[in-house]
């Protein structure tokens, strides 16, 4: 079982742009897909919702953070789009997520 503490100390870390903390933090053993008790953020929507693209690519390439809804249903790409972010980051999360998703999708 992941250490619940270190999962919040992700979280938190991710809000205030802390990559080298969320990464030391990941490598402690803290869950990737630790979800905020509240809003139902993961890192990777928090790291979106910052415009952290660093972040968010460390986060899917190099820890496969989980491409999910939030507790209000928000994907990480409507995150983008509410949060503004830059082209880089927003075209960035839409080709990911839509490769996330394809891969578990069946062909036709």
């Amino acid at each position: 079982m992941k250490d619940t503490g270190l999962s919040i100390k992700l979280l938190r870390s991710a809000y205030s742009a802390e990559n080298k903390t969320v990464i030391n933090l990941l490598k402690s053993g803290a869950d990737v897909n630790a979800t905020d008790p509240f809003m139902g953020l993961t890192a990777l929507h928090i790291a979106v919702s910052t415009n952290n693209l660093t972040l968010t690519r460390i986060l899917v390439e190099d820890w496969n953070a989980a491409f999910k809804a939030d507790a209000t249903g928000r994907w990480p790409t409507l995150i983008a789009a509410e949060a503004e972010v830059d082209d880089a980051l927003s075209d960035y999360i839409v080709e990911a997520e839509a490769k996330a998703y394809c891969a578990n999708c069946s062909p036709a």
